[in-house]
């Protein structure tokens, strides 16, 4: 019997997707104010194909995108990996149905967290520019755990807090290995989220996939 649902945040609860797109608006007001539209366009799409959902070295990835862009005068690669992990937070979009989902799981008597993969300073800032630590019983950021999805120990470690064996916690995610595999490994159930950068990819007929938030009430 499912007691606590948790959950991963960026594609999972925020529309990542999205406020990339926010971000990227940001980013070049703030560092390219000038550039003609097509160009900013371009250079768009260029951050869209390499950032690969955010699982990327953000220093290396920005080196890369200097060079690409032959972007005389940039600021240096760790500057702008440090202006995406303290802005990005301020880009939050979070899926329509996400906080009535969350209202009516507390209203039916369930835990409510959220264990997310990430710097502490990043995620954190997430989460209370989404306004949803008020909706949750524990939220986790594996920077200030020091473990990270999908090390099994992670989930466990949310468990504990809690006061519940993995087996009564149901985790819900869109990434197929730091959330899926990552949860059933330490013994939790999992339902996919069906978005973003991982959608269609790797799904499994032993996990409920959804593609819309809010039927998570189907499955708990």
């Amino acid at each position: 019997m499912t007691k606590a649902v948790l959950f991963d945040f960026d594609e999972t609860l925020q529309d990542r997707t999205e406020a990339f797109e926010k971000y990227m608006d940001l980013f070049f007001d703030e560092f390219c104010p000038g550039l003609p539209q097509k160009e900013r366009e371009k250079r768009k799409e260029d951050m869209r194909i390499t950032g690969n959902g955010g699982y990327v070295d953000r220093e290396e990835w920005y080196a890369n995108l200097i060079k690409m862009w032959h972007w005389e005068n940039a600021p240096s690669n760790k500057e702008l990996a440090k202006h995406y992990d303290y802005r990005f937070g301020d880009c939050c979009v979070i899926f329509e149905h996400t906080v009535p989902l969350l209202k009516e799981l507390k209203n039916r008597g369930y835990i409510v967290g959220i264990i997310t993969n990430g710097p502490s300073y990043l995620q954190n800032h997430k989460l209370d520019e989404s306004g949803l630590r008020k909706y949750c019983d524990i939220t986790v950021v594996s920077g200030d755990v020091g473990i990270h999805k999908p090390n099994p120990k992670l989930f466990e470690y949310t468990a504990d807090k809690l006061g519940l064996p993995a087996n009564e916690c149901t985790y819900v995610g869109d990434h197929p290995i730091n959330d899926i595999q990552g949860a059933l490994d330490a013994g939790m159930k999992a339902i996919r989220m069906n978005w973003g950068w991982f959608k269609g990819r790797d799904l499994r007929e032993d996990v409920p996939v959804i593609d819309d938030i809010i039927d998570v009430l189907k499955y708990v």
